[in-house]
């Protein structure tokens, strides 16, 4: 195990990077990342920052935030924890690396660079706003990123989005789309009538497994919502056993099955890894299966852009995959024709259809339309 302390330093809108290029045997060699190292014996992260700023740029900082830690795990390197700072004064010459060419690039150039997949997430907290200190697990395995923990929930990556948890510092921005008549009306609830409204609804209704902020890469704006609901038990005509609650799972980043049984050799696995999930599904009664329902909704200037049914494909992939759900439901309120092309689009297939169901946040009742799909249908859709 080892520690390290990186640092993005920033000036307007420019960041200095530095591409790894000096160093053949260097695990970040063709990258660009921030400036950073290794602890020396008796360190702190703060003064690891500060020498490796100085010994690789030249530059004193003058001004930082301490963001958050990164735990890298990786099939082909030690364990290692990574102190991250942003730093917005410094005073100084900057002079060359040995490491790498550094460069002033603008910030929204970032992702667009070479650079480790998990980088976008922590870019995404650090450089768009001012996000409490946070906790962040990055796995990878052949050098391709297999798993993403934020502050204990998990997180997706796409090519333009990220996936992760709301935070109550998204509430100027959910209510800035949430307030949208069309976003609330069409998915069955009330627009929000205030920004401390939002944030209610975040800390009481979105804080929970599963459930997903969808973030430009580029921007770091949470620009909608996604997410796999209503976990349950059912038969193989998908009709309904039990539901479970998500947010009682034995671990908080997966949602599992409480009172299930498990072998006794296995239990440590459970809720916390494939392996984990399959064990408590090899509890189940023959012909019972484990569903979960599909739901988002985008902000509307973004749509038309794919991004919802971008986000939905990484969440089908880590329903299927992960969480080893055998069947996952989609449904559309009739006349949403926009919902309707979005689930086509994805391979979901008709159902049937439930009349005069009662929206209680609206008061009213609607036809919806349901379609499903299994683990099998969507492995041949890949």
């Amino acid at each position: 195990m080892r520690e390290t302390s990186l640092v993005y330093i920033v000036k307007e809108d420019s960041c200095l990077m530095l591409h790894r290029i000096r160093k053949e045997k260097d695990i970040n060699h063709g990258k660009w990342i921030g400036v950073g190292g290794k602890f020396e014996p008796g360190e702190s992260p703060e003064e690891c920052m500060r020498r490796e700023v100085r010994e690789e740029t030249g530059l004193y900082i003058d001004k930082y935030r301490y963001c958050g830690i990164v735990t890298f795990q990786s099939d082909d390197d030690e364990t290692e924890y990574m102190h991250l700072f942003l730093a917005t004064d410094f005073h100084g010459s900057l002079k060359s690396c040995d490491e790498g060419v550094l460069e002033w690039l603008p910030v929204s150039e970032l992702t667009k660079i070479p650079h480790w997949v998990g980088d976008r997430i922590f870019l995404s907290l650090i450089m768009y706003g001012s996000f409490p200190f946070f906790s962040l697990k990055l796995v990878y395995r052949d050098g391709l990123l297999t798993g993403a923990v934020l502050n204990e929930h998990n997180c997706l990556v796409t090519e333009r989005l990220i996936l992760r948890p709301w935070l109550e510092e998204d509430a100027a921005a959910l209510y800035r789309w949430a307030s949208n008549p069309k976003i609330g009306l069409s998915a069955g609830w009330a627009p929000h009538k205030s920004e401390e409204e939002s944030r209610e609804v975040i800390k009481e209704v979105l804080n929970r497994p599963e459930c997903y902020a969808i973030v430009r890469r580029d921007s770091g704006e949470p620009v909608g919502c996604a997410g796999l609901t209503n976990f349950r038990l059912a038969d193989e005509d998908g009709s309904l056993i039990s539901y479970f609650d998500e947010r009682k799972s034995v671990h908080p980043t997966c949602c599992s099955m409480p009172d299930l049984p498990e072998p006794e050799e296995k239990k440590e696995n459970s809720g916390r890894t494939r392996e984990g999930a399959e064990n408590a599904r090899a509890g189940l009664p023959d012909g019972v299966r484990v569903e979960a329902e599909l739901g988002y909704w985008l902000a509307e200037p973004f749509w038309g852009r794919g991004y919802a049914a971008e986000a939905s494909k990484a969440l089908l992939d880590h329903g299927f995959h992960a969480l080893c759900l055998e069947r996952i439901w989609c449904s559309y309120y009739d006349g949403n024709e926009r919902s309707r092309r979005t689930q086509e689009r994805l391979g979901f297939h008709y159902h049937h259809t439930d009349e005069n169901v009662y929206l209680p946040l609206l008061k009213e009742r609607r036809t919806s339309i349901c379609n499903v799909m299994t683990a099998s249908g969507f492995k041949s859709s890949r």
